[in-house]
């Protein structure tokens, strides 16, 4: 059995359709998978008939993007009820908070002479959800950079001249709202946060378990987050975090390595579902 857990669509900021990623996941040879698209759980709604046709498993996914004491953590949440209200209703407030969070960031941009347009970059956003990678691309669009990494670190990460806050949502609000629709929170790619994180409070929160396989992570540090995840009694997870081909995330679906031992426990936890 092989799996891909992180994956993300159209539906946020990948470039595949859910439809394309079940099919790429064919073409791997993966049995498992899990579109966690940021905030959102439409491609798991649209791809769950096509997944069952072609035999592969799908799980309900999603990334969850937090602030706060911790820092701006994601979540990674699993096996809750899509259709769960609380659910259903964060979606809708996240995607509204979104779109005004965007408009802030533009509009600063604007005032900083970068003439783009709200409404073309939320073009971008097939999925509604717009991130600030659809503005970083309508930036290299524009011919203000050759590129939207350079773009993104340039003008729209945290710190960066035409960040905007956003709406506080944080790692304890999002561990319980997985937990509210019955499914379970993992820690998202702990080896790429630019800081140390405080990984005691975050378990107390609630927290199920720690992506320890992700395409970013070196094997020193997959060694130090499996002994982290035996230490605190907590699953573990992995995946590629596909983005695309033409993505800043471009590892293909299914090239990350899991140990047996991970796949073993989501295969259980399946079989048991």
């Amino acid at each position: 059995m092989t799996l891909d857990l992180h994956i993300h669509s159209t539906k946020s900021d990948g470039e595949l359709t859910p439809k394309e990623i079940v099919d790429e996941a064919t073409k791997a040879g993966l049995n498992m998978i899990s579109f966690t698209d940021h905030d959102q759980i439409e491609g798991y709604h649209l791809a769950k008939p096509y997944a069952e046709q072609t035999g592969i498993t799908l799980i309900p996914g999603i990334e969850l993007n937090t602030d706060g004491m911790d820092g701006d953590l994601h979540i990674l949440g699993y096996h809750f009820d899509p259709h769960h209200e609380e659910i259903v209703k964060h979606i809708a407030w996240r995607m509204k908070d979104r779109r005004q969070w965007a408009q802030k960031i533009v509009t600063q941009l604007k005032k900083m002479n970068y003439d783009i347009d709200f409404a073309s970059c939320s073009k971008r956003a097939k999925g509604g959800i717009i991130v600030r990678t659809h503005i970083a691309d309508e930036l290299v669009s524009q011919g203000y950079f050759t590129n939207s990494k350079n773009a993104y670190t340039t003008l729209l990460q945290k710190g960066a001249p035409a960040f905007s806050e956003r709406s506080s949502f944080t790692a304890k609000d999002a561990i319980s709202l997985i937990h509210k629709a019955g499914g379970e929170a993992y820690l998202a790619h702990p080896g790429i946060y630019p800081s140390k994180l405080p990984i005691e409070r975050i378990v107390s929160y609630g927290l199920d378990g720690i992506e320890v396989y992700h395409s970013k992570h070196t094997d020193q540090q997959i060694t130090y987050w499996k002994n982290r995840a035996q230490e605190f009694g907590l699953k573990i997870s992995g995946g590629s975090d596909h983005h695309g081909p033409n993505s800043r995330n471009p590892y293909p679906i299914g090239s990350v390595l899991i140990d047996a031992e991970c796949i073993k426990q989501w295969n259980k936890e399946v079989s048991l579902s």
